[in-house]
């Protein structure tokens, strides 16, 4: 794998509702910036993918959802870290959704040269594991955010792999 996708909401940001709009209130879940770091140092690239959630209910405008980007991109800079790109998903709430953000996988994997076999989507969502199994990127679920109620509810795109937290996942990729 050379690609490690992760989700924003849950997985980095410890509001798994993607609630956070100003960049002041949004916290890191912990050890997310460090594991970023982490891959990075192993030689993956990160992108972060984000739903546009906010966006769609109205909660903030775009100029908003960019500098609360640019806070999270710096944090993780300040722990050693770089995310090469920021890729928006359709929220979960949205017909076809899967789908759109299967589309928005294989046009990243494109444009970075990455075959979908070299990627990892590491969410802990449903809807973004299934759209890597669509994508043909490897799903990996995480218990951290929505991840443990994401395990009981079952159903996961095969070979689904599951994890504690993104830092388990960066230690298993880095050793």
């Amino acid at each position: 794998m050379k690609l490690v996708i992760i989700d924003r909401d849950g997985v980095v940001s410890s509001d798994p509702d993607g609630r956070t709009v100003r960049a002041n209130d949004w916290r890191a879940v912990p050890g997310a910036l460090d594991a970023i770091a982490r891959l990075n140092h192993a030689g993956y690239q990160v992108v972060m993918m984000a739903d546009c959630g906010p966006l769609a209910r109205g909660a903030c405008d775009m100029t908003t959802l960019n500098a609360l980007h640019a806070r999270i991109l710096s944090d993780i800079v300040e722990h050693g870290g770089v995310v090469d790109a920021v890729l928006f998903v359709p929220p979960a709430e949205q017909p076809g959704r899967t789908q759109a953000a299967a589309d928005a996988l294989v046009g990243l994997l494109e444009r970075l040269g990455v075959s979908a076999a070299e990627a990892g989507v590491v969410s802990d969502s449903r809807h973004e594991l299934d759209a890597a199994h669509v994508a043909g990127c490897r799903p990996i679920l995480v218990l951290s955010g929505h991840g443990r109620r994401t395990l009981e509810g079952g159903e996961l795109p095969p070979e689904t792999q599951v994890r504690v937290d993104l830092c388990a996942v960066a230690a298993e990729l880095a050793a």
